[in-house]
């Protein structure tokens, strides 16, 4: 019986394979920025445009040097965003958190993390911790996509990932339907400390798609101060 199991098992994969390629071969795959067809190499986007967004002169800024959290106690104590904000990155960020496209966080993930490896100031990173999500908007979207970048971070840098330290304990609307001067009552007491041993006296990484207000960064970041964190660097694609 299991050798049946075994060979009908080779037998679906086989078969799901050769329909792959069929519907690309039909329907080829297109770089979803200039809709070119991409190489059997490449996914979602072209290694022209993906050479095309344009980095930050200034990753890396002490939240200070931000507009960020004005006239709020600020909990992190510096901002790191690869890219310029730009429609082309916003409409892949779009794909990537409501169009079922986590390919697209797993390649942002890596470029940021090629570029936190190459940043002096961030060579005494202990951990990589991306901000959780609730877990029905996480069984809504079928992955977080700040913890599949936060994963990539980690393996560039040679960081461990952590897992189990916060959890999203109130389910909140997304922040993009608040204005910007109500996005901190939203994400308010939204989050739980787990583990305070494993962030105790370190100096962490906290991982998201997009800082916009710092809200929701630093409503992590508080609670996550609550267990003795050295340090949080906000890590996120892009600053809005």
């Amino acid at each position: 019986m299991k050798k049946i199991r075994g060979h009908m098992g080779q037998r679906f994969h086989r078969l799901a394979h050769s329909f792959s390629i069929l519907v690309d071969f039909i329907f080829p795959p297109v770089c979803l920025i200039c809709g070119d067809r991409l190489a059997p190499s490449q996914r979602f986007v072209c290694d022209g445009c993906w050479n095309g967004f344009t980095p930050l002169q200034q990753p890396l800024l002490p939240i200070e040097m931000t507009n960020l959290l004005q006239e709020e106690e600020k909990y992190f104590t510096h901002s790191f965003a690869l890219y310029d904000y730009s429609a082309d990155i916003q409409h892949l960020i779009h794909m990537m958190k409501y169009k079922s496209m986590p390919g697209i966080a797993a390649r942002f993930g890596r470029e940021i993390g090629a570029a936190l490896a190459r940043c002096d100031q961030l060579r005494d990173v202990d951990a990589i911790l991306a901000i959780p999500l609730h877990p029905l908007r996480l069984r809504e979207r079928g992955y977080n996509q700040a913890e599949l970048m936060a994963r990539e971070i980690s393996r560039v840098m040679a960081r461990p990932l952590l897992a189990g330290v916060v959890r999203r304990r109130r389910y909140t609307q997304q922040q993009a339907k608040f204005a910007k001067s109500e996005r901190a009552r939203n994400v308010r007491d939204a989050f739980q400390l787990l583990g305070p041993e494993g962030v105790q006296d370190k100096n962490i990484i906290l991982v998201d798609d997009v800082l916009t207000t710092g809200s929701t960064m630093n409503a992590c970041a508080r609670t996550l101060q609550a267990g003795g964190v050295r340090t949080l660097t906000a890590v996120t694609i892009v600053r809005i």
